[in-house]
């Protein structure tokens, strides 16, 4: 599937010097997951946060750029289409 142009991303400690991209673990790799819907990354930020993680704040980034981010951290990406998570 083509990503789309956008898509967004949970920052932990956004413009700090201590920020953080949130990535899940599947066995030994960490995965970034990429939303193709704005409201499905508020949905799942608020998720994590009810299971005690720090706040996270929704970025929409360029799907190209993070794909070449994900590639040169070693990190595996997987898109969330629009209702997934519904």
């Amino acid at each position: 599937m083509a990503l789309p142009k956008q898509v967004y991303v949970l920052l932990f400690n956004a413009g700090t010097d201590n920020e953080g991209i949130h990535t899940v673990r599947i066995d030994d790799r960490n995965k970034v997951l990429l939303f193709e819907s704005e409201d499905d990354a508020i949905r799942f930020g608020v998720m994590l946060e009810a299971q005690d993680f720090p706040e996270a704040t929704v970025e929409a980034m360029d799907a190209e750029d993070m794909e070449e981010f994900c590639l040169s951290a070693g990190y595996e990406s997987e898109l969330i289409e629009e209702g997934m998570l519904a």
